[in-house]
């Protein structure tokens, strides 16, 4: 042993004791692997089990568009709204108690945590308020991660780093040239987040999903932020007989590499027409009006523009984010993909803005996608047989972003419209518009859902709650 090393022994040991205290901690360490292991293969088998049983509770969320989470029990701004109840109390008033045993149930969603904005901590409350309220008043919660459009600060601002401050966790609009450091350094920043949820406008940058520092960013903010107290929370339901009081989170929202070209026939970009931001007047620069997705295609080695490369990319990056919550103890039946379904509709579509159906398909979620007769056009024998071409034992999909416009203007087509879903192998079907979305005075979204006991809307999901016998097995 070199002389140097003798003062690596820990203080007062022997050489023997020390041998003996390094055999302990490497027993230990062997233990905890084979009990990480156990772990995992039992989750692996649970999953295997609840697919071939068929999923239990399948889920109607009510989703608080635009509504902090602090509000959940403290107010209801709703449209049509009976406001002697908070937003959590008014479904227990609408739709009655939760039945443990009742295959359908409701649940209240919440925005968030937002993992490219909130801080750890203000994600950790987030996690064991809505928890809170949850148990307290017996009804199930759903939360819908945001993992790449940083649209917001109105939930939380305190995210450090900053990762729209570096151009290696950010996407690029070209590949860099001899005199750049970065893909678009001479456009003197990086390109905007342009979206268009109403209006245009945007965020300060997207992301890179390739970027190893930006993966291990959001992976830290989702394990200390939401998944260290979820788990917590959900092990605790279990021990009590109540886990179906947690419905589930959508580990993305949208999942996408955006394309404002003239190959993406959704958002249609025109030249000469470009884009201006209502909230600050910005106008998108010629250069931005064009495919992103350079960065990741750099660090993958292509020298050329590869939309199915980006495909790929967005799928390990949502397939990251899952594993990353299975692997930490959440069954794969309340992980849900989150993906725009445009091409379940339109096969000729060729834009990163719209991933075919596989790339929302991993081995530790069930995948998701928005799903909206008015702005996201679908079908289901299509989404299903592609889902299935994917995954020939993934029996399930999530209706991860859908709306009562569109199939509310009676009650047999919103009865229908949840028979359609839940036959074609719903597991999750989300209420978008049910929070704030406008007021009585300067008035409402065309997309808010009415909260009257008489709209067709509400009625109809009372009726297919109520109604345990019909749906798929």
């Amino acid at each position: 042993m070199p002389k140097d090393s003798l003062s690596l022994l820990p203080q007062g040991k022997s050489r023997s004791e020390s041998r003996r205290m390094g055999s302990r901690r490497l027993a230990m360490t062997i233990l905890l692997l084979l009990c990480a292991s156990i772990s995992s293969y039992a989750r692996q088998k649970s999953d295997e089990t609840n697919a071939a049983k068929g999923v239990k509770d399948k889920y109607i969320v009510f989703f608080l568009t635009n509504t902090p989470y602090r509000q959940m029990d403290k107010s209801n701004r709703g449209k049509d709204a009976d406001i002697r109840y908070s937003y959590v109390k008014e479904l227990r008033h609408l739709f009655g108690p939760i039945k443990k045993d009742s295959r359908y149930k409701y649940a209240i969603g919440l925005v968030g945590p937002m993992l490219l904005t909130q801080s750890v901590a203000q994600m950790r409350d987030e996690v064991n308020a809505a928890f809170d309220v949850a148990e307290a008043n017996d009804v199930p919660l759903y939360f819908q991660i945001d993992d790449c459009n940083n649209y917001t600060n109105s939930f939380g601002d305190s995210a450090t780093p900053k990762f729209y401050m570096n151009p290696e966790w950010c996407e690029w609009t070209a590949f860099p040239k001899d005199t750049e450091s970065w893909g678009g350094e001479s456009n003197g920043r990086l390109a905007y987040f342009w979206f268009n949820w109403g209006h245009w406008t945007h965020a300060e940058a997207f992301p890179c999903y390739q970027s190893p520092g930006f993966r291990n960013f959001v992976v830290s903010q989702l394990q200390n932020g939401v998944l260290d107290p979820l788990v917590k929370r959900y092990n605790k339901l279990m021990a009590e007989g109540k886990e179906y009081l947690f419905a589930g989170m959508a580990i993305g929202w949208e999942t996408h590499i955006p394309d404002y070209s003239l190959n993406d026939t959704i958002l249609k970009v025109k030249p000469g027409n470009l884009p201006v931001d209502v909230v600050t007047g910005d106008t998108m620069k010629a250069w931005e009006a064009t495919e992103y997705g350079y960065h990741s295609l750099y660090l993958k080695s292509y020298t050329t523009y590869n939309r199915l490369a980006l495909d790929t990319v967005i799928h390990d990056y949502s397939e990251l984010l899952a594993r990353t919550v299975h692997n930490a103890g959440i069954p794969k039946q309340k992980i849900f993909t989150h993906m725009v379904g445009f091409m379940s509709s339109d096969r000729n579509l060729h834009t990163t803005f719209s991933p075919p159906m596989w790339a929302a398909v991993n081995n530790y979620s069930i995948p998701g996608f928005t799903l909206s007769p008015v702005t996201c056009w679908y079908n289901l024998d299509t989404l299903v047989s592609d889902i299935r071409k994917a995954d020939s034992g993934q029996r399930y999909f999530a209706c991860a972003e859908g709306y009562g416009r569109g199939v509310d203007s009676s009650f047999g087509q919103a009865y229908s419209y949840f028979k359609s879903m839940f036959d074609h192998g719903a597991v999750l079907l989300t209420v978008f518009g049910w929070g704030i979305e406008g007021n009585p005075i300067s008035g409402y979204s065309p997309f808010a859902v009415s909260h009257s006991s008489k709209s067709p809307f509400v009625r109809a999901a009372k009726e297919w709650m109520d109604s345990q016998h019909h749906g798929p097995k």
